[in-house]
């Protein structure tokens, strides 16, 4: 009788540890799985990581705060850089106006007003705005000029607005 029950305790110790097998193998393999796709889910973060960089790269070289030949041009004009670009950022910005449209913006508000909402300086003579009436927008890119007496001319070099 005694061996009857260590035969059953054995079968079933035997049992108990292909199943222990067999589970622990499916989870290993289930790991292994999700590992792999961490990999590569960490490859793909990467190259979109180093993409991105490059795009920063890229638009930073046309900026007037990120170009030494331009700091250098506007500085021998008289003027420190960030006041340069809070001066003419305001001066363009105080055209805007509630009852009528911006006259640097070629094109007259159809919803609205046309003001022009945001302004980037490329360099010491060129800059970018964009412009909306509250629908319809679009972008301009104007020269600017400093003249001896320290103040500044600004003339629209092209425009377009979206399609809606």
């Amino acid at each position: 009788m005694s061996g009857k029950i260590f035969m059953y305790l054995f079968v079933f110790a035997l049992l108990y540890i292909v199943f222990q097998f067999s589970n622990s193998k499916k989870g290993l393999e289930m790991q292994e799985e999700k590992i792999g796709k961490l990999s590569e889910d960490k490859e793909e973060l990467k190259r979109e990581k180093d993409s991105l960089i490059n795009l920063v790269d890229a638009t930073g070289r046309f900026s007037l705060l990120d170009s030494d030949k331009a700091k250098m041009y506007i500085e021998d004009r008289g003027f420190e850089v960030n006041e340069f670009n809070g001066l003419l950022q305001a001066q363009i910005l105080d055209k805007n106006s509630i009852d009528k449209d911006n006259p640097l913006v070629p094109y007259q508000g159809m919803q609205g007003n046309m003001a022009i909402n945001a302004i980037k300086l490329l360099n010491h003579k060129w800059g970018i705005a964009e412009f909306t009436d509250g629908k319809y927008w679009g972008e301009l890119m104007f020269k600017y000029f400093i003249n001896e007496d320290k103040s500044i001319d600004i003339e629209v070099a092209d425009s377009f607005i979206y399609a809606n």
